[in-house]
């Protein structure tokens, strides 16, 4: 910051007031510093948050759309996301300066010089914290219920990806030929106990009697699990390119996909946006990075990593298998390869989506439980009149009520419906559709054609936007080059939507069965 005092008090009284300011200043940066990591930690963790289970659906969706289209499709799909992710990280840099702006309020007899140092990224402030800085009501209640509804996708997914493997575990072989849900799950087992009806009893399992504690207990993901989910990705999704690369390379090619298959399109495009979504973590992720030099150029490379992963994953996927499993998983499960080793690297491959979701599943339902809240309080905020009932209350609580009695009482009054109705319809519902498919592939299209294309692309769109606006005009300072976006041209706007709305139209085109 650039400091200068321009008050009539003398020079000692400024003197300790700006001492004041700076302290206050190191220590909020000492405090943030603990948290800190270095520009290429930071970069890492962006490339596991983006390579998530999502990936396991491209394969299936590579071998349904054709290999060229599937190309095509996830490199400009990757390339728009990127572009967006360039927007969050711009609207970052524009509410730390407004946050930098609030703080120098307080302080009547120092003045902090606008300029771009105001705009550097030192707070973490989320993606919700930004849309209530820059957008009207409407755009804000539009921009929760997109990631509300993203996010009951996301648990429909997760409700659905770990009953089938481990239902798939428990049942016989499923690439010796192509089975149906209505198929005995063992030969010597009774009829009623068919694929979908083992499932569906693994559903209620999961949900009930796994993750209904964990969101009751309101778990978190500790370090530990952190690190163990990391290990686990990195080792399941390298096991699976080798082994598919060592299948085509010994047997050849099991499936000869077409170069195109537009009737593909929709399940490609939202398991594309569905395998690229970060947006919504990046102020998490780029903030504690001690150095943020060329961060718009290095994030490009890590996009281009990861999309040479996906690539890899998902052809040497598409023509090694005849038929691909929505859950790519699956593929290595009671295989040909009967050894001890193959043995356990297959129920390993297996079990890997069950071990990371199930740790992810109550931080989801946390969040939409949140968001839920939130939502409430800005479509229908407290009056004057009911907080100070409220008050009145508190007032005529005796004096002889002991603190244990007196919380209990506090607990019941804040406990309404809403708090009983959330949290069953966070749960009930994308259990009610897991119940009703196990076509994962299906649900990871529709969550990341719909709302997926509103978290990915038009929240950011709608936050730089106005975000720019915002620096113009209240702020008097245009975003500084460092923090720019390289896409400052208003055509990339009309681009993104164009292309999310182009998209949206031929997924739905193709849920409904229109042939092309």
């Amino acid at each position: 910051f650039q400091v200068v005092a321009c008050s009539d008090k003398d020079d000692k009284d400024n003197r300790q007031l700006l001492h004041s300011y700076i302290k206050m200043q190191s220590n909020t940066d000492s405090s943030g510093a603990s948290g800190t990591y270095s520009q290429t930690v930071g970069l890492l963790y962006v490339f596991n948050l983006i390579v998530g289970t999502g990936a396991l659906a491209l394969p299936k969706a590579f071998q349904s759309a054709g290999w060229l289209l599937s190309i095509t499709l996830l490199t400009f799909s990757a390339f728009m996301s990127y572009v967006a992710a360039t927007f969050v990280i711009e609207a970052l840099s524009v509410a730390n300066a407004v946050l930098s702006k609030k703080r120098r309020v307080e302080y009547d007899d120092v003045v902090v010089a606008d300029g771009p140092s105001t705009f550097e990224i030192a707070k973490k402030v989320e993606v919700s914290e930004m849309a209530s800085m820059f957008l009207s009501k409407v755009s804000l209640v539009f921009s929760y219920f997109a990631i509300i509804i993203y996010l009951f996708g996301d648990l429909a997914i997760y409700s659905t990806t770990v009953p089938k493997s481990a239902m798939n575990i428990v049942c016989s072989t499923i690439n010796a030929s192509i089975v149906k849900s209505s198929d005995p799950c063992h030969e010597s087992w009774p009829e009623i106990l068919t694929r979908m009806t083992v499932y569906r009893f693994f559903v209620i399992i999961f949900v009930v009697v796994v993750c209904l504690p964990m969101v009751i207990a309101g778990i978190t993901k500790t370090r530990h699990i952190q690190i163990m989910t990391t290990l686990s990705r990195w080792a399941a999704f390298i096991l699976m390119i080798s082994l598919a690369t060592m299948q085509l390379s010994s047997q050849g090619a099991a499936a000869h996909p077409p170069a195109y298959n537009f009737h593909g399109f929709g399940s490609l495009f939202g398991c594309a946006v569905y395998a690229f979504m970060c947006h919504h973590s990046i102020p998490s992720l780029i903030t504690p990075m001690r150095s943020k030099e060329n961060v718009f150029g290095k994030i490009a490379v890590v996009y281009g990593i990861v999309g040479v992963f996906y690539f890899t994953l998902s052809l040497t996927g598409a023509f090694a298998f005849e038929h691909v499993q929505d859950i790519y998983t699956l593929n290595f499960l009671h295989d040909d390869n009967t050894s001890f080793v193959y043995s356990i690297i297959d129920y390993f491959l297996a079990l890997f989506p069950i071990i990371t979701l199930t740790s992810s599943y109550p931080i989801i339902a946390l969040t939409l439980i949140n968001n839920f809240k939130v939502v409430k309080d800005i479509l229908c905020p407290k009056t004057g009149q009911e907080n100070e009932s409220l008050l009145e209350e508190d007032n005529q609580v005796e004096d002889n009520d002991t603190d244990d009695e007196r919380d209990t009482r506090n607990a019941r009054s804040e406990r309404t419906v809403f708090d009983v109705l959330v949290p069953t319809l966070v749960l009930a519902l994308p259990t009610f559709l897991s119940l009703l498919t196990d076509d994962m592939l299906l649900l990871a299209s529709i969550t990341g054609s719909f709302p997926g294309v509103a978290v990915q692309f038009a929240i950011p769109c709608l936050l730089v936007t106005a975000a720019r606006k915002h620096a113009r005009s209240v702020l008097n300072f245009p975003v500084p080059r460092k923090n720019n976006s390289p896409f400052q041209s208003p055509i990339w706007i009309v681009l993104i939507s164009s292309w999310a709305g182009f998209s949206m139209i031929m997924v739905l085109l193709n849920l409904v069965g229109v042939k092309f």
